[in-house]
C-alpha cells in the first residue's frame, strides 16, 4: 500500500474565516439563474470531479466546487451526471448558456 507524499499526516490547526469568505452567501441570488456543468480531470491515477456553476447573464461569473475524487473515469462520470441532474432540477427546465458568449478565436 502506498501513500501520496502530499498527504498531510497531521491535521492542520483551525483558523477563523474572514468576512470575505461569506461573500458568496450574500451575493447568492445569481445562483438561481446558472447553468450547471461538470469537469473531470485525471491526476495521479485518480479522477477529480468539479461542478461548475456559470451565470446566464454574465458568463465570466462562475463558481467551481471540487466534489470528490474517484478511482475510475466511469465512476466519476456516473457521479457527475447524477449530481448535475439533481442540481439542475428546476420548474423552468434546463437552463443553457450561450456557448459563443466568450467570443474566443481559435486561430
Amino acid at each position: 500500500m502506498s501513500f501520496d507524499p502530499d498527504f498531510l499526516q497531521y491535521p492542520q490547526p483551525e483558523v477563523p474565516g474572514q468576512a470575505i469568505d461569506m461573500l458568496l452567501l450574500v451575493e447568492d441570488t445569481w445562483l438561481m439563474n446558472t447553468e450547471v456543468m461538470y469537469f473531470i480531470r485525471a491526476w495521479k491515477n485518480r479522477w477529480y470531479l468539479t461542478i461548475v456553476y456559470v451565470c446566464l447573464k454574465d458568463p465570466m461569473k462562475l463558481i467551481c466546487r471540487r466534489i470528490d475524487d474517484y478511482p475510475s473515469a466511469k465512476k466519476a462520470l456516473t457521479f457527475a451526471k447524477l449530481l448535475q441532474r439533481g442540481i439542475r432540477k428546476d420548474a423552468r427546465g434546463t437552463l443553457k448558456n450561450n456557448r459563443n458568449a466568450f467570443n474566443l478565436c481559435d486561430n
